[in-house]
C-alpha cells in the first residue's frame, strides 16, 4: 500500500513539476491528441484488454491492481464497456456502460448513473495508437486529461515497455505521469513509465 501511494504521489509531483507546455515530454498546447491513422474495427477491438499503465484518475483511485476493460459489439457504432479492477479493501470494483463511435477512432463513453455526462457530448475516448494485430492500444481523452495503455496480455517485455514509453511521449504526454498497474502474470509493481 505504501509503495502504491508513493508512486501516485510521484506521478502527481511529476504533473505539477512537468516542463513548460511544449517542452519534450509534456502535453502539447492547443493540439488535440491525434487519432490513429486508420478506422478502428470495433469487432476486432472488442474483447478483453489489460490496462498495463495509466495516467491516474480521480475516478479510479480505488483501483490498486488487475485492471481490465472488456468491450463487446452492440451494433455497428456502439460497444458495451465493462471496466473492473482489484481494490485494496475488498472485492473487484466494476462499472458498465457503452461507447458510441463519433469518428474513425474516437468514441463517447458513458456510464449510467454517473453525473455530468453528456450522451451526445464530445468524444472522451480516442485511440491514438493501435497495433496492426490489435494487441496493444494507447488511448486517452482528446485533451490528454486521461491516458491508458491497453494490452491483450498482462506482460510486456522490456523492449515493449520502451516502445510504449516512446509512443506515449510522441503523443504529447509526460511519460513520468503514467504509472504501471500491478497485474497477475505481469508487472507486480507501480512505477512511472519514464523509468522503465
Amino acid at each position: 500500500m505504501r509503495r502504491f501511494l508513493a508512486a501516485v504521489a510521484l506521478a502527481c509531483g511529476a504533473i505539477l513539476l512537468s516542463p513548460v507546455a511544449g517542452a519534450q515530454g509534456s502535453s502539447l498546447p492547443g493540439a488535440e491528441l491525434p487519432e490513429v491513422n486508420r478506422a478502428v474495427d470495433l469487432e476486432r477491438y472488442s474483447g478483453t484488454w489489460y490496462q498495463v499503465a495509466a495516467l491516474p484518475q480521480p475516478y479510479t483511485l480505488q483501483c490498486a491492481h488487475h485492471t481490465t476493460a472488456e468491450y463487446g459489439v452492440v451494433d455497428a457504432q456502439t460497444i458495451s464497456v465493462r471496466n473492473s479492477c482489484g481494490t485494496l479493501l475488498g472485492p473487484r470494483s466494476t462499472i458498465e456502460g457503452t461507447a458510441t463511435a463519433v469518428s474513425d477512432a474516437s468514441l463517447r463513453v458513458t456510464f449510467p448513473g454517473v453525473p455530468f455526462q453528456q450522451v451526445d457530448g464530445p468524444p472522451n475516448y480516442r485511440v491514438t495508437h493501435l497495433e496492426e494485430d490489435y494487441s496493444l492500444a494507447v488511448v486517452g481523452d482528446p485533451r490528454r486529461l486521461s491516458g491508458f495503455v491497453l494490452s491483450r496480455t498482462p506482460d510486456l517485455s522490456p523492449g515493449e515497455w520502451s516502445r510504449v514509453r516512446g509512443i506515449v511521449e510522441s503523443r504529447g504526454w509526460n511519460s513520468c505521469t503514467f504509472l504501471t498497474v500491478p497485474m497477475p502474470g505481469g508487472r507486480g509493481d507501480v512505477a512511472p513509465l519514464c523509468v522503465l
